[in-house]
């Protein structure tokens, strides 16, 4: 936590592309515009801490959704995209704007887990 609330480093955002497999649409939509994630990255800044947040949340609910597929990131990245009724037919991704959407996700994905469908 105290590693959020002082800024990390704009090198996650990279992460979360490669590890997490977000398109940049989707990183500029979900933490930071890109003129921002480019300023921060060319003086040596870190993520203020909402962007922190951002990133924390995104990288926390992927990882879930991976686990929840068996590791098979192609599985997970698919769910992510497809839109859920149970989410107003909205995407996971597009859910992952606000912390509250994410909790929804991620009670689909415990669902999920448990045999239930999502």
């Amino acid at each position: 936590m105290e590693r959020v609330e002082k800024g990390l480093v704009v090198g996650v955002v990279e992460t979360l592309r490669t590890r997490g497999g977000l398109t940049d649409e989707e990183i500029f939509q979900l933490i930071a515009p890109r003129r921002t994630l480019s300023r921060r990255e060319s003086l040596g800044q870190s993520l203020s801490r909402d962007e922190a947040d951002k990133a924390v949340r995104i990288a926390r609910v992927t990882a879930r959704a991976q686990q929840a597929f068996s590791g098979k990131p192609e599985y997970a990245a698919d769910w992510l995209r497809s839109p859920k009724s149970a989410l107003g037919e909205r995407t996971p991704m597009q859910a992952l704007k606000s912390e509250s959407g994410a909790l929804a996700v991620e009670e689909l994905l415990v669902g999920i887990e448990h045999g239930l469908f999502g």
